[in-house]
């Protein structure tokens, strides 16, 4: 992000959205990818960890947090995703079912066994799974955003970028491969772009977004804004994706929602993943 975006995402206050009336389990249908980049890695993942937690302080046990009693005696790890650490079998059975406000890990094995014990996802088709999951999570905030400043501002794309790598922000948890919380909040950042937006004012700033202007081009130039919208994915990896995604929720609802909550936003939201 440049310094201006880093400034507005810090000021930008959370969103409040209610969607009680909305069936949140709805699966959308799969987003089409036009074109995926990767521009290169910065140092650290965006997490707040130092990159040597795991090297450092060792695993902890994902339900009680308990160390390794001694180095003879290790924790044993989940048989599916050789991630999540456990100090006993009762607890590997209540953090696989969930509850007192943690996600059970029947719900984000799969997610852990995607970024490994590294935090990195390696092979493009988990990238693909994990931007899915990303957008699938936060859709009934970015959608009806995006559709409300598509209607005061015209044809566009939804930008979205993050401070964390797509690793990081794919976890269903705020929980590292080590067990431990990430330290830093995760969050996203969301813009409603015009084409003439995007090219005099991020691309005059990020070039190495302009690898992807006729993607995303067409992608503007053809949607039906009734069903779908175009979206520009950027993450702290340097992880850069343009698509299209189906509404869901439906246009009606994500235009309802749009003016409800969205009404007096004049620019810019952050969505601050961690409480949803």
């Amino acid at each position: 992000m440049s310094n201006s975006e880093a400034q507005l995402s810090e000021s930008t206050p959370n969103i409040p959205l209610s969607v009680s009336d909305v069936n949140a389990s709805t699966s959308p249908s799969k987003f089409r990818w036009a074109k995926v980049v990767e521009l290169g890695y910065v140092e650290d993942d965006g997490s707040g960890s130092n990159g040597d937690d795991l090297e450092s302080n060792g695993p902890i046990c994902f339900h009680c947090g308990a160390s390794a009693p001694s180095d003879d005696k290790k924790l044993s790890r989940c048989s599916k995703c050789q991630v999540a650490s456990y100090c006993s079998r009762e607890c590997r059975v209540k953090n696989w079912k969930g509850g007192d406000g943690k996600v059970g890990h029947k719900f984000s094995c799969a997610a852990y066994k995607r970024v490994g014990e590294d935090m990195m996802i390696v092979f493009s088709d988990d990238k693909d799974e994990a931007r899915q999951d990303i957008l699938s999570r936060i859709r009934f905030y970015a959608l009806p955003y995006a559709i409300h400043k598509s209607l005061t501002s015209g044809r566009g794309f939804l930008f979205l970028q993050s401070d964390s790598s797509l690793a990081v922000l794919s976890l269903p948890a705020p929980v590292m491969s080590s067990g431990r919380k990430f330290p830093k909040q995760r969050s996203v950042l969301l813009h409603w772009l015009t084409m003439k937006e995007f090219d005099s004012e991020v691309c005059m700033d990020d070039f190495e977004l302009a690898t992807v202007r006729t993607e995303l081009k067409s992608a503007v130039e053809t949607y039906d804004q009734k069903v779908e919208l175009p979206v520009l994915m950027r993450f702290r990896c340097g992880h850069v994706a343009v698509g299209i995604a189906p509404l869901v929720p439906d246009y009606k609802l994500c235009k309802m929602l749009g003016k409800d909550y969205y009404g007096e936003t004049s620019g810019a939201v952050q969505l601050n993943i961690d409480d949803m």
